[in-house]
């Protein structure tokens, strides 16, 4: 039985741009700049506003069709960067709060529902294991930053957002989901990066999926490449593609022949306005689409940065 219905957000550049997360598509996230390095004993508060139209899956083991959703998010979050292993190293923390409207049909009715409350946070850890020395601010300034880098991160995603068994769509996934990836970049010129990301999303079972069914799902995988131009310090530009696929449902045991195939391709733009502040607008949108999310979105993200004092 395949469930169909028709219903209807980082990084950091120094000084610029810490972590700004896409807190609806968590499989196509498009996140460039994944390996900017940037001094130890940083922190960085970020407030951010996306728009998403489409077929937005909120829980992407839901193959839901034809879903036409209006979806409001506004998030917080909190970044730092430390020493660990000798490795420079960044932990993140996303709180999304999400409000929307979904139209569509469901069993040959016209129904139109809404949602309003926390979606499920974002945690994080990720460490740069080649190219990038875990150096304090006075001494990153006398650092020649190195073309190649290596890095890996995870990222949780615990069941704490707002779900009601009773219903099928929900802000909060209701299972444990955890996001493995490993990212290189090379810098050609100064200016010019290529960063490409390798992804694994794993789940834990909905035992309290809708009307009393269980749904679990097999590992989800995507991959995404990154070309970023730094204008000046603070100012860049970056266009990314992605594509996601496998990540089939089963539903009390039976599998639902819907593995995901979607591909999308967004673009951001990171501008300082100050020592201390920085803006990035980005929006991404879906090229192909099997199962899965096809859909579009716009955020804008405002950012404050400070170092620990010495």
């Amino acid at each position: 039985m395949i469930i169909k219905l028709k219903i209807g957000a980082t990084h950091i550049v120094f000084m610029l741009i810490a972590f700004f997360s896409l807190s609806d598509s968590y499989s196509q996230d498009l996140e460039p700049r994944f390996l900017s390095a940037l001094p130890t004993g940083g922190n960085f508060v970020i407030a951010s506003y996306g728009y998403s139209r489409g077929n937005i899956l909120v829980d992407n083991s839901l193959p839901i069709e034809g879903l036409n959703a209006r979806l409001n998010n506004l998030v917080v979050g909190y970044a730092r960067s430390f020493k660990l292993f000798n490795r420079l190293t960044k932990f993140d923390v996303v709180i999304p709060y999400s409000f929307g409207k979904f139209d569509g049909v469901v069993s040959n009715i016209d129904s139109t529902t809404s949602r309003n409350g926390l979606a499920d946070p974002l945690i994080r850890i990720s460490m740069i294991l080649v190219g990038a020395n875990p150096l304090k601010p006075a001494e990153y300034f006398q650092h020649e930053p190195k073309k190649f880098k290596l890095g890996l991160s995870l990222r949780i995603r615990p069941p704490l957002g707002q779900y009601d068994p009773t219903k099928l769509i929900n802000l909060g996934a209701n299972r444990w989901a955890f996001k493995t990836a490993v990212a290189a970049s090379y810098t050609v010129i100064k200016k010019l990066t290529f960063e490409g990301h390798l992804i694994a999303w794993f789940f834990t079972d909905n035992k309290a999926f809708y009307n009393g069914n269980t749904i679990a799902q097999k590992p989800l995988v995507a991959t995404h490449l990154h070309i970023s131009y730094v204008f000046k310090p603070g100012i860049w530009l970056a266009v990314s593609v992605g594509t996601s696929g496998l990540g089939e449902t089963i539903i009390n045991g039976v599998e639902q022949d819907d593995l995901q195939r979607n591909s999308r391709y967004g673009a951001a733009f990171a501008y300082r306005i100050g020592k201390h502040h920085s803006l990035k607008v980005a929006f991404t949108s879906g090229v192909s689409t099997r199962y899965g999310a096809d859909f579009n979105t716009l955020i804008i993200a405002y950012q404050f940065m400070w170092f620990d004092k010495k």
